[in-house]
Formats: structure tokens, sequence, C-alpha cells
């Protein structure tokens, strides 16, 4: 007995040092991604550790080809510190950004490195169909870029919809898998490797918050106007998903009770009068009606090629309808992130999406609606801006959510 209970007790100690090491290894590697290479001696300040337990803890980790030393940095006095960093080549990533429109492949080193990207021309639909064309496409790029599922650490995902990320299901498309089996056992069944799903609004609001215009951040909304809109909100420092995941979904407010079917089911919601699809549709019965712009000219005069990139090729050409579309746009925006700003009180709005490469002509309009419908208090501490990351900020959101995720198995 009395061996058994002295077994017990020096168990427990050694079972917490591990724990605590665990911590201390995740926490220097997630810092040395988001911030950087970084000296032993600052690693111990960070972490509150001893000088000899960073010491032996980097070293571990060097011998595990996790972190690498990457050069010497500046010294107030004496030798200056070795700098040590994460080694890039320990894994690849796979991420990959669905949309309704079309389908991105991209390969992330461990520094946030783009190796190599590939647009598939495959759009989200909700069948089977779509992950059988998936695999194959998937397939083709690792082989034609020699990659194989060793080299790869694990696959990020980000679509629209409303994700369930503890559960790893998608319940706007149901059908992409047989009855009961989540969209994330799926895709690691077929590829034997971890996967993370991620809602995209909620992948661009990470991106920002790690690496944009959200960094330091504390109270931000990130307006991600794409085929759908979306909202990401980010509450003291942290992003908010709600009871289930979904949090965010200004896109499904009611704004017309008397306007279109949206594809949710509903009746007016904003992304009937205020997403890509919405502006590519009234740009179509414009010219249909007869209205002056050089758009059916881009186009050829034919309706069905018209795009996105189209109207904003026309608005920063001068085109007068194509502005008058992205101002109306903007304004009926504004209006819904009026009541968002009154809610959450943010000090930055964060515009990205397709939309946002229209600059101001669809800043300028949020910000004008937003002066008008939002109380003057909310106002004083508020900027508004077009996102420096553009389409990059979804990618990196996404691979630092399953950065995040995969060191925490890890460890």
């Amino acid at each position: 007995m009395i061996n058994n209970d002295m077994d017990a007790v020096v168990e427990e100690p050694t079972s917490v040092i591990d724990i605590r090491k665990n911590r201390l290894r995740s926490n220097l590697l997630l810092h040395l991604y988001q911030s950087g290479d970084t000296s032993i001696n600052k690693m111990a300040r960070l972490f509150h550790a001893s000088i000899p337990s960073a010491t032996g803890i980097v070293n571990e980790l060097i011998r595990e080809g996790w972190i690498t030393e990457t050069g010497t940095g500046p010294a107030r006095a004496g030798r200056p510190p070795v700098l040590y960093g994460l080694n890039a080549k320990k894994y690849l990533t796979l991420i990959m950004d669905i949309n309704r429109h079309d389908t991105q492949l991209v390969i992330f080193d461990l520094n946030n490195q783009l190796i190599v990207k590939r647009k598939i021309n495959i759009k989200l639909d909700d069948s089977s169909d779509f992950l059988q064309e998936l695999f194959i496409e998937t397939e083709k790029f690792l082989q034609f870029h020699d990659i194989s599922s060793k080299t790869l650490w694990g696959i990020g995902v980000a679509m629209p919809g409303l994700i369930d990320s503890s559960r790893g299901i998608n319940l706007t498309y149901p059908n992409l898998t047989p009855p009961g089996v989540p969209l994330v056992s799926y895709l690691k069944k077929h590829f034997q490797l971890p996967v993370c799903l991620f809602n995209d609004t909620k992948a661009t609001t990470i991106g920002e918050h790690r690496f944009g215009l959200a960094v330091n951040k504390s109270q931000v909304l990130t307006i991600n106007i794409d085929w759908g809109v979306g909202l990401g909100i980010i509450l003291n420092g942290e992003v908010f998903h709600g009871a289930s995941g979904f949090a965010g979904e200004l896109g499904h407010i009611q704004v017309k009770p008397d306007g279109l079917l949206c594809h949710c089911g509903k009746v007016g919601c904003l992304d009937t009068i205020t997403s890509a699809l919405a502006l590519i549709r009234r740009a179509k019965e414009g010219i249909i009606s007869g209205r002056a712009t050089i758009l059916s000219q881009i186009v050829n005069n034919n309706l069905e090629l018209l795009d996105t990139t189209h109207i904003i090729e026309a608005v920063h050409s001068g085109d007068e309808f194509s502005i008058d579309l992205l101002s109306t746009v903007g304004t009926e925006l504004g209006k819904g992130l009026a009541t968002a700003v009154h809610l959450f009180n943010p000090e930055i709005i964060i515009i990205g999406g397709l939309l946002a490469e229209a600059g101001p002509f669809i800043s300028n309009p949020i910000e004008q609606a937003i002066n008008k419908y939002c109380l003057s208090d909310f106002k004083n501490q508020l900027s508004i801006h077009i996102s420096k990351l553009g389409p990059k900020a979804r990618l990196l959101g996404t691979q630092a959510h399953l950065f995040e995720h995969l060191i925490a198995k890890e460890f």
C-alpha cells in the first residue's frame, strides 16, 4: 500500500510537469507562427519560464524539426542574441477555399508562404457530385506538384454556410455527404489527414485579426461582400461564434418584407439586394431595360458572361450606371451595418470580398449610410477601411485556424 501511494505521489508531479512543458511547447510554436523569430531570453520572459527551461524546450523542438536557428538579433550590449523561428519545411498544409462560384486549392508552408495555388472550375452545390469532383481535382493538383500525403500536416476548408465546426458539418449543404456522415469525417476518410472546417467569413476575420488591419484591435467587424453577405465579429480580441457557431449571418436579416425570395427560403433578405449575385442580376435587368452603360460592350453583348469584375471595371472607367448600382449596394449594406454598429460598438469595420475591389465606390456609400443611420456617439471612435489583404485574408485565416487546431492536437 505504501509503495502504491508513493508511486501515485511520484506520478502526479511528473504529469503536471509534462502538461506545463507541452503547454510551453505549443505556446512557443504559436508565438513563432504569429509573431515571427525570437530569442530564448524573450521566450523565457513571455512565458514566465527560466532560461534553462526555455533553452531545453528549444533544443527539444530543434531535434524534432519544429524550429531552427535563423540568425542573430540586435544587441543592446555584448553578444547579439540568437534568433529562432519555425522550420517552414517541417510540414505543408492544403487549404481548400470553396465558394458558390469556384474553388481554389492552395499549399502553404508553416511560415505562411504560398507554395502553389490553383483555381478549379467547380462550383459549390448541394450534392455529393461536388465532393467527387473535388477529390479528383485535388488529387490531380497534388500529383502534378509532386506533393505526397506524408508532407501534408492537414487540410483547412473554408466555405460558406452554417458551419458547426465542433461537429464538422455544414447545415446549409447537408447533401454533400451520405446521411448522418459529417463533412469533416468524410474528408478525413478520403484524404487520411486531419481536416478543419471553417466558415469563410470567420476565416477572413481571423486572417484580418492575425495579419491584417485588425491586428491588436479588440472590437472589430468585418463585412464579407461576396456571393452572399457575411459579418465577422471580434469581441474583446476573440472571434465571436455564437452558441452554435452561426453568429454573423448579416445577409439573412430581412430588409424588404415584400422583396425577392432568398436562396435560404426567406423573403427579402439583405443578400437579395447587396450580394455579388444580386449586383449581377440588377445589372442585367438594367441592361435589358435599355439603360445606357458600357457593360454591354465589355461582355460583347453576351449577358451570360457578365461578372462582378466587369461591373467593377466599368465603375473604374466612370460608367454612371455601374457606379449607381454599387452606390445602392453600399447604401443598403451601410443600413444593415448601422444595426451591427449599435449592437457591437466596434472600433473598426473592414470591408472585404469580391466587391471590395471597387474601393471607395463601395466604401464611401457604406460610410455615408452608417453616418446617417447610426447615433453620433457610436461613430466617434469608428473607422472604416477596405481590407489590405484582400482575398488572402480568408486563406491566411483558414491556415491560422488549421495551425492552431493541429498544434493543440500535437501537444
